[in-house]
């Protein structure tokens, strides 16, 4: 399959710290070393691109957001983007993955990445108030990085926690505070973790319901509750971000993304995008690449 989406590992990146697998530190330059700015990526570990001047602009999956002086883009697993008419620029990439971000974790659902970094503004730009806050915890984490002393680890792990805990109390896209997880919500978490694993695969509520072992009725109550959709929309949703992604991010035909997604045909698919986003994929895929260009 002729998929031109390049995925990335901290271990390419040339660093010589011992976390380099969880943790790693770099300049915009050094991480555009090897790699062309306008190539469309995924990573498999979290980023936070920290510029301090730039220019251009970022597409991450479907938005389109400009590029500019003391802004902050936070890019999750699996997401697709590319940089469009990106010239050198100054700052720092901070790169983790989530076994790094959980190797302290106290049972607090707000620190937990899963749930604390499950839907961050991709973008912060900074003000007067928090950029000496957001740069000052910066200045901290690459101080103890270059460190090789005791319990660096440990420390490293709390400092971007509190890092990302600011950066997402600072973001236009706050994520609500929730209260105390019960029950409830653990099962709508586990719902959203098996779609994101099974997606492809499995499509209907019912399904997902017997993974769970409750009954699909039950499901759709407690999804509608926690995410004011339907069990099916939210499958729907899901499977639809991914398809946008390869429109937008690959060269493969609609037919190869139809059989990629797990459909046994390309009309079916067709058909299932156009309900939901009212366009047929290849329209779909042409109007975007013109309001990204």
């Amino acid at each position: 399959m002729n998929n031109n989406i390049i995925f990335l590992n901290l271990n390419q990146f040339q660093n010589q710290s011992s976390m380099r697998a969880e943790f790693v530190i770099i300049s915009v330059s050094d991480f555009f070393a090897n790699l062309n700015p306008e190539s469309h990526f995924k990573n498999k570990f979290y980023s936070v691109f920290l510029f301090e001047s730039s220019s251009g602009s970022i597409i991450i999956d479907d938005q389109k957001y400009d590029l500019q002086a003391d802004k902050l883009f936070f890019i999750n697993y699996n997401q697709a983007y590319q940089f469009k008419n990106f010239l050198s620029s100054t700052g720092n990439v901070i790169m983790f993955t989530k076994t790094f971000y959980n190797y302290i974790y106290t049972g607090n659902k707000l620190i937990k990445s899963d749930t604390a970094l499950h839907d961050v503004s991709p973008f912060l730009l900074l003000t007067k108030e928090n950029k000496s806050d957001l740069f000052g915890i910066f200045g901290e984490i690459h101080e103890e990085y270059n460190l090789n002393k005791t319990m660096r680890k440990e420390i490293l792990c709390l400092l971007v926690k509190i890092f990302m805990l600011k950066y997402i109390r600072n973001s236009p896209k706050k994520k609500r505070i929730l209260p105390e997880v019960n029950h409830k919500k653990e099962i709508v978490e586990n719902f959203v973790q098996l779609v994101n694993l099974h997606y492809k695969e499995i499509k209907t509520t019912s399904k997902y319901a017997d993974k769970l072992n409750i009954t699909p009725n039950y499901l759709n109550a407690l999804v509608k509750e926690n995410m004011n959709i339907s069990a099916g929309k939210a499958i729907r949703n899901r499977i639809i971000l991914e398809a946008e992604r390869l429109l937008l991010h690959t060269t493969l035909s609609v037919t190869e993304i139809s059989y990629e997604l797990g459909f046994n045909d390309n009309s079916h698919f067709g058909k299932f995008f156009k309900t939901e986003k009212k366009l047929a994929p290849n329209t779909y895929r042409l109007l975007k690449i013109a309001d990204n260009n």
